[in-house]
């Protein structure tokens, strides 16, 4: 039903308006078909936008959409988290109708979304889930003051360092009050039991951020400097085609094995028909071992095409990810705060810091994966 991408009836999703294209029923009347809408398209790119590059939840999406005054698909009341999440979730915003779990071949156009930022939209509002705790690969917020909140850990006792920020007062020979303001991050083990840590309670978050910032721009120097299709071509050798031999040699001995049981097959027909004297029992003992021989090369073949599909999704998935990677790179400078918190919280895994100020940088993506280096 939904295969020839036809409106068949029921609600038209966001982004979209019904039309007559001229086609017809088969009672010769006019029908309606989908259709993008382009001033709702624009909403629908933004949406996605903010979750993926600007680290907005789908609560804080709704606020900013409310706030601009832009109206829903009916407009029967404000925009909320539920209508941003089945919006996120919608295969019709990269051209596929669905019904139930069955999706229809791509329709060009009807998409809206490229592939790629949908599938990272899934990837940011899943790990940012706030059950997930520890295992959060996305910010929570990203509209705090902090740099490098969630990413910090003291490197004495383990613990996680927590975001602070506190204001003092100074009166001046003049008379006026000038407050000041002094960023830190902290560690609660050491703050709510003094010896069971032996770093200090608070670190200048100027001085870490002013070196992780470093270490990252570093980083992603690496990467800007290196030609994409060298790092393309440095993640195509982890694939060096050993799954597609192993298939080709299977398939091989496939055919060559039922090549033997056809012409066994054959004999024994020739041994029933008296057309020769062959022994029938001799046919009959031949005939496992062949058999055996084709099930065991057909295992083999699922095998390595199963493997092979892997390494299909592996290659695109390292093309995405070098894409990613190389926007971070030309964008991290000069972007937004809460962009550039989000860069780093999708490229770092984790910070330590000790006493002295030393920093260990763990990332999530490892610069030897592309070019031979560690970072």
């Amino acid at each position: 039903m939904i295969e020839d991408g036809q409106y068949r009836g029921g609600l038209v999703p966001y982004g979209y308006r019904l039309e007559q294209l001229g086609r017809m029923n088969k009672k010769n009347k006019p029908v309606l078909d989908l259709v993008i809408d382009q001033d709702e398209a624009a909403i629908v790119r933004e949406i996605f936008h903010l979750l993926v590059n600007k680290g907005y939840g789908t609560v804080r999406v709704t606020k900013y959409l409310n706030d601009k005054g832009i109206k829903t698909k009916r407009n029967k009341g404000p925009w909320r988290g539920t209508a941003i999440r089945a919006l996120i979730d919608n295969p019709i915003y990269i051209g596929h109708m669905h019904m139930g779990e069955t999706l229809s071949p791509k329709f060009e156009n009807l998409q809206i979304i490229d592939d790629d930022l949908f599938a990272r939209c899934q990837e940011v509002v899943k790990g940012r889930a706030t059950f997930l705790k520890k295992d959060m690969t996305v910010p929570e917020r990203t509209d705090t003051g902090s740099l490098l909140s969630g990413l910090l850990y003291c490197k004495e006792c383990g613990a996680k360092l927590y975001y602070s920020h506190g204001t003092s007062k100074r009166k001046m020979t003049d008379g006026t009050i000038r407050v000041y303001g002094r960023e830190s991050y902290r560690c609660y083990t050491k703050l709510n039991h003094p010896n069971g840590c032996a770093g200090p309670s608070s670190y200048s978050a100027e001085l870490i951020n002013d070196a992780v910032l470093k270490e990252i721009r570093r980083f992603l120097t690496v990467i800007r400097d290196i030609p994409q299709e060298n790092l393309l071509e440095k993640a195509r050798e982890k694939h060096d085609g050993v799954n597609e031999v192993a298939y080709r040699q299977a398939e091989q001995d496939y055919f060559e094995a039922h090549k033997q049981i056809t012409a066994l097959e054959e004999q024994a027909i020739k041994a029933l028909t008296g057309e020769n004297s062959l022994d029938i029992s001799i046919v009959n003992s031949m005939m496992p071992k062949y058999r055996e021989k084709m099930e065991q090369a057909q295992r083999r073949m699922e095998d390595a095409k199963a493997k092979m599909e892997q390494e299909k999704e592996q290659s695109k998935e390292a093309r995405r990810e070098i894409g990613e990677l190389v926007s971070w790179a030309e964008a991290f400078d000069d972007a937004e705060p809460e962009t550039r918190r989000m860069i780093i919280a999708r490229l770092v895994e984790r910070i330590d810091i000790g006493a002295d100020y030393s920093i260990s940088i763990r990332f999530r993506i490892s610069m030897k994966q592309y070019t031979g280096d560690v970072a």
